[in-house]
């Protein structure tokens, strides 16, 4: 579908829209395996831990039992065992407003129409890289500069562990509040993962004048591949919505029918990856009571939830439609099973524990879910004062009884990626997926390290489950598989972490205010334990492997921006690279990213 529509995609898409076309019409076309069965039967996975700096992985790999390590990739987690191992750059745009001061967050359009691509370039605007412009402040804040924020490894580190705390990094001449500085967020990362351009923070795949970009997803399908994408959060929140639309700002989740110009009316009607699985169910989405149900559609419009679950194998999509429920993981499976890639036959799945912000449910670091149904952000806007601990019960519902039907009525990511395999892999013409850990992310925002280690053991279990299905099925060489983060956060372990986390546990370490006695902390002060809620511009691992895999011959590169060449940084890749290594398996080394 993608290659018959395309450049003119949007306008054909809103044509669509305003003619009100019957299901026949948008979904009739041939689906991409009868495009284009020339794919090369090679298949791509990107694992994305959210917020997954060196530092997250640390602490899973400590709480799974191995002793404190200082640097390098470290052991313990089923990705540290890939032979491939850099870092890579995660920086985005910055971009003056009216009042001359650089934001993170501005596109080069005015916004003062709020479609997509409809605002005029801002007065004077016209892109220029250099010299690099990290500003002072977490969203920019300098008032000259170029346009891109850049990275400097003399004042962050050349490596994610060096520094290894804010201290050492006064003690030898770093600057610990640097990486603070014009931070990236996830939809300008994953952007660029997806289709090597660098955008400002809120770009869902456009470029900094919102033009939509081409993806990789989208490269995948014009040569033949189903495509997925998987996510323990919102299907429609930022790093799956960035391969599934292309709209101006991440927000903009769902509309009703037949409007476009958003996340998910995008993803279901326009870019159509074959499985789509996640969370961002209504049922009590973000209810902080004692009592349910209540249904809030904050990632799902009433009208597009009630049109696919009336009509979970008949709706205006084209998706078999499943949601939480009874035995909600061998239902899943089951339906993986029957269905088929090449026959035009699409997966979506909408998941989400109640009261816990739409995602899976929170397995906690001993796996226990005693932390599922809580609220997700309670514990840095509370400075740990007044985390949440009420679930919304149904009528005579116990909590135990709550964690036990959350668990049961929702996948895991492990399950969600073991299906989308299980579809995807019976196109003979390959397949790329994306798989992204969303709520380590949710967890770090949260300053809670029990959630982080427990939604970094629920990530590694899910490369686990990837890693043994490759090599059942073709081994390296059919296979590419890249596992990095999108953003770091700045989290700091102490020395005593491994032997407090041994003797307290990671929900002790969590209500723990004082930074010495939690063995951790957040945030470039040692002596405040809730000292930073967001991210950082600190270079993240990638770890990878794969016959076809060409992201070793980037490290140290530069890359083109906007017809500009921009210099790298010595020992590690950029995220463009990411961009290139996967198109280069799918496609062939050499070729350029293109914008629709």
């Amino acid at each position: 579908m993608i290659p018959l529509l395309g450049r003119h995609l949007r306008w054909l898409a809103l044509l669509c829209a305003s003619l009100f076309c019957t299901t026949s019409f948008v979904l009739g076309l041939p689906t991409p395996s009868a495009l284009a069965a020339n794919g090369n039967n090679t298949n791509v996975i990107l694992m994305i831990g959210d917020g997954m700096g060196w530092e997250m992985a640390r602490a899973a790999a400590i709480a799974k039992g191995t002793p404190l390590y200082n640097s390098g990739k470290g052991r313990g987690l089923s990705f540290q065992n890939l032979s491939g191992y850099t870092f890579a750059t995660t920086y985005g745009t910055t971009i003056p407003g009216a009042d001359g001061v650089y934001s993170t967050g501005n596109s080069a359009l005015d916004n003062s129409n709020l479609e997509t691509g409809q605002s005029p370039v801002r007065p004077g605007f016209s892109f220029n890289p250099l010299p690099f412009n990290p500003g002072t402040t977490p969203t920019g804040g300098s008032t000259s500069g170029g346009n891109l924020v850049g990275y400097d490894p003399q004042r962050g580190g050349p490596n994610p562990w060096t520094p290894i705390s804010p201290t050492q990094a006064a003690a030898n001449g770093f600057d610990n509040e640097y990486i603070k500085f014009s931070y990236p967020d996830s939809a300008n990362t994953a952007t660029t993962l997806y289709t090597g351009v660098k955008s400002y923070n809120n770009a869902i795949a456009v470029d900094v004048f919102e033009r939509d970009l081409v993806t990789i997803r989208q490269i995948a399908a014009e040569q033949g591949k189903s495509t997925g994408l998987v996510t323990s959060v919102p299907i429609d929140h930022a790093t799956p919505g960035a391969a599934e639309a292309t709209v101006n700002r991440r927000s903009k989740y769902d509309n009703d029918f037949p409007a476009l110009d958003n996340i998910l009316q995008e993803a279901l009607r326009i870019y159509q990856p074959t499985v789509l699985l996640g969370g961002g169910h209504p049922l009590d989405f973000e209810n902080r009571t004692n009592v349910g149900p209540v249904y809030q559609y904050t990632y799902i419009k009433e009208s597009t939830y009630n049109e696919l679950s009336s009509k979970p194998n008949n709706n205006r999509y084209g998706y078999t439609f499943l949601e939480r429920g009874p035995d909600a993981a061998q239902k899943l499976l089951d339906t993986a099973r029957g269905l088929e890639p090449e026959s035009g036959d699409r997966l979506l799945g909408l998941y989400g524990a109640r009261g816990q912000n739409g995602n899976l449910p929170t397995s906690s670091a001993n796996g226990d879910y005693s932390n599922t149904g809580l609220d997700n952000f309670s514990v840095f806007s509370t400075q740990g004062q007044n985390p949440d601990t009420v679930r919304p019960l149904s009528p005579g519902e116990t909590d135990a009884q709550f964690i036990a039907r959350e668990v049961a009525e929702n996948p895991t990511l492990e399950d969600l990626t073991n299906a989308a395999l299980e579809v995807l892999s019976k196109d003979k013409d390959g397949f790329w997926l994306m798989v992204e850990g969303g709520d380590i992310d949710w967890a770090a925002h949260d300053n809670n390290i029990d959630n982080l280690i427990g939604t970094m053991n629920d990530f590694d279990k899910s490369v686990q489950a990837v890693i043994d299905w490759i090599n059942q099925n073709g081994g390296w060489q059919k296979n590419v598989l890249i596992v990095t983060a999108d953003h770091d956060h700045y989290l700091t372990l102490n020395d005593n972490f491994p032997q407090l986390l041994a003797q307290k546990g990671a929900e002790a370490l969590t209500n723990e205010d004082n930074p010495a006695a939690a063995g951790h902390f957040w945030g470039s002060d040692p002596n405040v334990k809730y000292g930073w809620g967001s991210h950082t511009n600190r270079i993240v691992p990638v770890y990878f492997q794969g016959g076809k895999s060409t992201l070793s011959n980037y490290i140290g590169d530069g890359y083109n921006a906007y017809g500009f060449d921009v210099p790298g940084v010595s020992g590690a890749v950029d995220q463009v690279h990411i961009f290139q290594a996967m198109r280069d398996a799918i496609t062939g080394p050499g070729r350029s990213a293109a914008r629709r």
